[in-house]
């Protein structure tokens, strides 16, 4: 092995910044391990999504010219060698049609008996999911259709991504006709919907001669997925090992586009913050799914099922090498789960599979905190116009009072958000909330990600930790390609390079000015308090 784990002892006395590397390191020079089997084969083609019945009318989507101006909640940094050696990869394994495929790997079997298909053999198509995560780590990095050093790559992406969306139907909550990929089977059937709805957003205004195009795709994709948002804030049918997490990205895919001009019913955000609160509380269920006994990563846990329970592969996550003990990110063995009195709700662990979380608390409360400061983002857009109203002499009573309705419900919404950054950056210093799983995969990537972002707007102490942390443990787990493969669940290379490259690059992020403001003046009014206890193991 090329690149050897460091003992354990030693590990622990580097701290978690240390420890991260080790979690994912690649198997670059050795046989790479098999991933474990998921839960079941997705069927070919999952039952209808029921579609959601809202009690008034919902005010129908529409794509404006607005924009809100943003700017990074710090200053970014310059894009480093680990990040150009990926943004190198991502573009060198473009696909000729535009697009990007799973990077390798596992897909879920067709035949429905559940399992999942390998080998060289197996079909790796582009996919939208995938294609889209690409395109905005791409993206992040300054590079749109018409400007920067990946312009024609990002060009290729974006019609490959319009197209799928204009030949989709305009009323189930799919965009493509791929099928069983790890994206699917993980995080839910209707994720590539969700991402290619957030990327969208992001590129609205700099699409060059593609514009036209994005803002119908950007309307359609919208209107999807708003019209299948249930009561509770999640999709009817949208199962997989973590679903959480898909939800998480329909959710942040709101925020983007109300920043960006997208106008859509204030039930939308809602409903999403009430989601997004009860995930960072672990107490989340993710109604209309079936519920079953399902194996997982070799542990049998209660939760919704896609398809027939099926057998994890022999050992569940594949072992170290000889001589080695390979670690997640708090230190634990690899393959090891924290210890069940851990995945209570509210704890370390979450609610188990019925929470949509796999049991895993990293996903739910990376989850649930991103998008609880998502929405109140987005509120705070609304917040500024309502304060503008109340200045207006010319505006009228009623109006008045609808901008102090609008304040007071952004009052308490950035003081329930507040209980819940506090409490995310305490638990963030706990090593074994950060080892996920136990190893990592594509799913503790995207957590890693949804954390940088909550923790991005406040700044100051709680994140300049939590980043140097990750880009340590990231750029020490670099293959030697430039690219990053998950260790269990989602291990294409391309989501999990793309993930990666996009936590490194989180301070790139876009928020809306007037939040910064907002927050560094209640940063300035508020005093120093003692750090809130962790969430206990």
């Amino acid at each position: 092995m090329k690149k050897m784990i460091r003992p354990l002892a030693f590990a622990a006395a580097l701290g978690v910044a240390g420890t991260l590397g080790t979690s994912l390191l690649s198997a670059e020079g050795r046989k790479p391990a098999a991933p474990p089997s998921p839960p079941a084969a997705t069927p070919a083609d999952p039952a209808k999504p029921a579609e959601a019945k809202p009690d008034a009318p919902m005010t129908p989507v529409k794509v404006t010219d607005a924009r809100v101006e943003t700017k990074t909640a710090v200053a970014a940094k310059p894009l480093s060698p680990t990040v150009k050696k990926g943004l190198e990869y991502l573009v060198k394994n473009q696909q000729e049609d535009g697009g990007w495929n799973q990077g390798g790997g596992w897909r879920t079997a067709v035949s429905g008996q559940g399992g999942r298909v390998e080998g060289a053999n197996v079909e790796d198509p582009s996919d939208v999911g995938n294609t889209c995560f690409a395109l905005l780590a791409l993206f992040r990095a300054g590079n749109t259709p018409t400007e920067g050093e990946y312009k024609e790559p990002v060009a290729k992406g974006l019609k490959f991504i319009l197209t799928r969306v204009e030949k989709a139907d305009k009323d189930s909550l799919y965009v493509t006709d791929v099928r069983n990929t790890q994206l699917q089977s993980k995080i839910g059937p209707y994720v590539d919907t969700f991402l290619v709805n957030l990327v969208l957003a992001e590129m609205k205004g700099k699409a060059g001669s593609e514009e036209k195009r994005l803002t119908t795709a950007l309307e359609k994709t919208m209107n999807k997925i708003v019209k299948h948002q249930t009561a509770e804030g999640g999709f009817a049918n949208n199962g997989g090992w973590a679903p959480t997490l898909s939800v998480g990205i329909a959710n942040k895919s709101f925020a983007r586009a109300k920043q960006n001009g997208v106008v859509f019913d204030d039930k939308v955000l809602d409903r999403a913050f009430a989601q997004s609160g009860r995930a960072a509380a672990g107490t989340a269920a993710m109604p209309a799914a079936p519920a079953d006994r399902v194996a997982i990563e070799g542990r049998s846990v209660t939760g919704p099922a896609i398809g027939p329970a099926t057998k994890p592969s022999a050992g569940g996550v594949a072992p170290a090498a000889p001589g080695t003990k390979e670690l997640a990110l708090g230190g634990l063995p690899r393959g090891a789960a924290p210890a069940p009195a851990a995945f209570g709700a509210g704890g370390i662990g979450g609610g188990g599979l019925g929470g949509g979380d796999a049991g895993v608390r990293l996903y739910s409360l990376g989850q649930g905190a991103g998008n609880s400061q998502d929405v109140v983002n987005s509120l705070r857009i609304d917040g500024k116009k309502a304060q503008d109203v109340l200045k207006d002499a010319k505006a009228s009573k009623e109006d008045k009072d609808k901008a102090e309705k609008k304040l007071g419900e952004l009052r308490r919404a950035e003081k329930e958000n507040e209980k819940v950054q506090e409490n995310l950056a305490a638990t963030v210093k706990n090593d074994q909330f950060v080892a996920g799983f136990g190893s990592n995969g594509g799913e503790e990537f995207l957590s890693f990600l949804n954390i940088s972002e909550a923790l991005l707007v406040k700044g100051g102490k709680d994140w300049q930790e939590w980043d140097t942390k990750m880009t340590t443990g990231l750029e020490k787990a670099q293959d030697k390609n430039g690219s990053w493969a998950g260790q269990h669940c989602i291990t294409g290379k391309t989501f999990c390079t793309s993930a990666a490259l996009l936590v490194l690059m989180a301070d790139r992020t876009p928020f809306p000015v007037d939040v910064l403001k907002t927050s560094a003046a209640a940063n300035e009014k508020k005093p120093d308090a003692p750090a809130p206890a962790p969430e206990k193991k």
